[in-house]
């Protein structure tokens, strides 16, 4: 017997019967614009110390591809004493206009205990927006299916590039459950001609990937990962592996959308053949590697901080290995200013697959093979300050 729900959207109204508007600090990843348009009963500031309310709205895609958001609203001044807190999730069968009025609606319930302090009228119309939704009826018991294609052709008197990609992915997402394979497939064909020269680059990628995770706790998890796929920029004709690995997240795994920090470990097997010799003399190579990687973000009204440290080892050689570091801050010092960091360190020492032989000049301008190296790294800094008019609320999208 299907089981019915009613779910009803209680749609507030809200007119203006104040001398003053409640000032609101709005950060949000999604279509400010539209939201500041649908809540023009507020008068949006660009600073949180000018704010009575600050609403932050954060986001996160699943891996079906899905948005979902968190809605977290503080109070300042007299409304300290007040925070509300909300949850839209998203499905696959949710466009982007039809997102956006869920994330409104839920928006303008959240508001309610701070517009009704401020003395604002409210009306609720509960009965032009009852559905009937029904569940445990799906068809497709959660998998989705995603097929994608995309070609590329650019011309010039002296250089030509073609590239096309090809990708299969299958998802299926339960509180229990997280299982994905993808296949793809990315061919790019580059020409130069240079009077009566002609460099060529042709670069070739086929991949599968699978992943099959299983919820233990509320920190726990655990899974494997399996695939197989050929590089020809990395030397490799076909690679295959399996990997079982472990999380233990630090925090809930329910807070993921504010705050994060998870330790995983993987180890796992695998056997490489190359297209060419390798510089270790290796045309056949079974491999047995571990890795343990550290994630850390924190989505908060001061700032963000997302942090990624990667560690791999190969076991067959314990000198074989790889440390990997990505980081990106942005604070918020104080009205008005903030200030951005973003680096990323590799520290290489694992290139098994490098091809022997010497890399022609032409090879390694067209990129047409990976050669050896011992780190890569990049960093910027940045800086901003805004002053000015306080308010922040108009829209206007005209030339």
């Amino acid at each position: 017997m299907k089981k019915l729900l009613l779910l009803f959207l209680f749609i507030p109204v809200i007119s203006f019967g104040q001398d003053q508007k409640l000032k609101v600090y709005l950060d949000c990843r999604c279509d400010d614009n539209y939201i500041k348009q649908k809540t023009s009963f507020l008068e949006y500031v660009r600073d949180q110390d000018l704010a009575d309310i600050e609403i932050i709205i954060r986001d996160i895609r699943t891996p079906t591809g899905t948005r979902s958001f968190e809605i977290q609203i503080d109070g300042n001044n007299e409304f300290k004493e007040i925070s509300s807190s909300a949850v839209v999730s998203g499905y696959v069968t949710d466009s982007s206009g039809t997102l956006r009025d869920k994330l409104l609606n839920k928006l303008k319930l959240s508001l309610i205990p701070f517009l009704d302090k401020a003395k604002y009228v409210i009306n609720i119309d509960i009965n032009s927006n009852f559905h009937e939704v029904i569940v445990n009826d799906d068809k497709w018991k959660n998998w989705v299916f995603e097929l994608s294609g995309s070609y590329n052709n650019d011309k010039e008197e002296s250089r030509k590039t073609n590239r096309y990609e090809i990708q299969f992915e299958i998802d299926k997402l339960t509180e229990d459950w997280r299982i994905g394979m993808e296949i793809s497939r990315n061919e790019s064909n580059r020409k130069f001609i240079s009077n009566d020269d002609v460099y060529i680059s042709n670069r070739k990628t086929t991949s599968f990937r699978g992943r099959v995770i299983r919820s233990i706790s509320d920190h726990f998890s655990a899974g494997i990962f399996f695939g197989a796929y050929q590089n020809t920029y990395e030397n490799i004709d076909f690679n295959r592996y399996l990997e079982p690995a472990f999380e233990y997240s630090f925090y809930p795994y329910k807070d993921v959308l504010s705050k994060e920090i998870t330790l995983a470990y993987r180890i796992g097997t695998g056997k490489r053949n190359y297209i060419e010799k390798t510089i270790y003399g290796y045309e056949t190579q079974k491999l047995t590697s571990q890795k343990l990687s550290l994630n850390i973000r924190f989505r908060q009204k001061w700032g963000n901080i997302s942090s990624y440290l990667n560690a791999t080892q190969f076991l067959n050689d314990g000198t074989k290995k790889r440390l990997s570091l990505r980081s990106d801050l942005d604070i918020r010092v104080f009205e008005g200013l903030a200030v951005r960091f973003s680096g990323n360190i590799n520290l290489i020492r694992e290139q098994y697959s490098l091809a022997a032989g010497t890399t022609s000049i032409e090879e390694l301008i067209l990129q047409q093979r990976e050669i050896a190296t011992d780190y890569k790294t990049n960093f910027s800094i940045g800086l901003s300050y805004t002053f000015g008019s306080m308010y922040n609320s108009i829209i206007n999208t005209r030339l």
